[in-house]
């Protein structure tokens, strides 16, 4: 049963509902709201959670037990599948700190213990990642009602002080790209990398039929689901909305793509059983790609190449062959264009003037044959 709306001193609107008895007298649970309307949807939240027998148990109820709800509530049929994935991934490293403390005993101190931990085995990225999460889970219980405070208010990402910034790859790294015993599937693979700036989820992702040798152009619609099992998850849109896009062919990557795709149908890049690759074979074949191209190195290899380093070095190039920046964001797929320096606007593939890019991969060739000519001669 619920009381009659009542305005307070400091300005909310407030309602009691009575959600059972103790000791044979009535508890009360008050619900509160800024505004009328505010009271009215919280109010209706309440009883939805009351009526599946949540508030009953609210007092025991734990951390891990509130993640779960936020989860399936909050998150379900609202972000990608890629998303869940990750989100189900950070709930796992926080509740294996603060999942079994009641929510109505944490205080800021369980959640200082668990960054201190973090801080301790170097995993600062991922702390400041699930205080992001922590705090949407207090903010959605508290919401409910099931928390009175947010014991997160305060509390500020960690500063990475040794955090590697973001690089291309130097013209040492690209000229043993060119003379690295690769497989077909390593040469076609790091070559699509580093001459489309392509995701490495879209890259796998891609089929044969996404490949127009004729437009010189690859279809990009597609990526792949990190998943701990054999084969990934394809889902049929991309990671951003503006991800949707086409990325023309440069000649340096047209006969490399021309002789791979030669005779193939179906999936770009197979896996062992035929069918998408999976995470952990993406993580080993990439280490190959990096132990081949050490091999050939006269220096030892940085410990800093990724497949984002290929994504970074083509949004360099896309900057030093004077392509403009809303074009660049059309090209990698950028939907907030503050990754690429500006406001975000919508671009279209007939506009991208394909030939700055061509030209400035002729000048970095003709360059690069002008050093060998010089070497040999010497």
């Amino acid at each position: 049963m619920a009381e009659k709306m009542k305005k307070r001193k400091d300005g909310r609107y407030a309602k009691q509902v009575t959600i059972g008895l103790k000791n044979g007298k009535p508890v009360r649970k008050t619900i509160y709201g800024k505004t009328q309307k505010e009271l009215d949807k919280n109010y209706r939240d309440f009883m939805s959670l009351k009526d599946k027998g949540i508030i009953l148990q609210e007092e025991k109820m734990t951390f891990r037990e509130v993640s779960e709800l936020w989860l399936t509530n909050e998150k379900v049929g609202s972000v990608t599948d890629q998303t869940i994935t990750t989100i189900k991934s950070q709930l796992k490293t926080i509740n294996a700190y603060i999942g079994d403390v009641k929510v109505k005993s944490l205080r800021r101190s369980h959640i200082e213990e668990f960054r201190a931990a973090m801080i301790e085995s170097g995993t600062i990225k991922r702390y400041n990642d699930c205080l992001s999460r922590i705090r949407a889970i207090i903010v959605y219980a508290a919401h409910k009602n099931i928390i009175a405070t947010d014991v997160t208010i305060g509390m500020k990402p960690v500063i990475n002080s040794k955090r590697r910034k973001k690089r291309s790859l130097t013209p040492a790294e690209r000229q043993i790209i060119e003379i690295a015993d690769f497989n077909e599937f390593e040469r076609c693979f790091i070559n699509l990398l580093l001459y489309t700036g392509m995701r490495k989820s879209e890259a796998l992702a891609l089929n044969i039929s996404d490949i127009d040798l004729k437009k010189k152009r690859i279809n990009v619609s597609k990526t792949l689901v990190a998943s701990k099992k054999v084969e990934s998850c394809l889902q049929e849109y991309t990671k951003t909305v503006s991800g949707k896009r086409y990325i023309p062919i440069p000649s340096p990557l047209y006969h490399v793509l021309e002789e791979y795709v030669s005779g193939r149908t179906g999936i770009l890049f197979l896996s062992e059983r035929c069918g998408y690759i999976g995470a952990h074979a993406a993580y080993a074949r990439f280490q190959n790609i990096l132990k081949k191209l050490q091999a050939v190195s006269e220096s030892p290899l940085a410990d800093d190449i990724t497949a984002h380093t290929f994504r970074h070095t083509y949004a360099s190039d896309l900057y030093k062959a004077g392509v403009d920046i809303k074009q660049a964001q059309y090209l990698l797929g950028h939907t907030d264009i503050k990754t690429t320096l500006d406001t975000y606007t919508h671009f279209g593939y007939t506009d991208v003037k394909i030939d700055k890019l061509e030209d400035y991969y002729n000048a970095v060739k003709m360059q690069s044959e002008s050093k060998v000519i010089t070497i040999k001669h010497a």
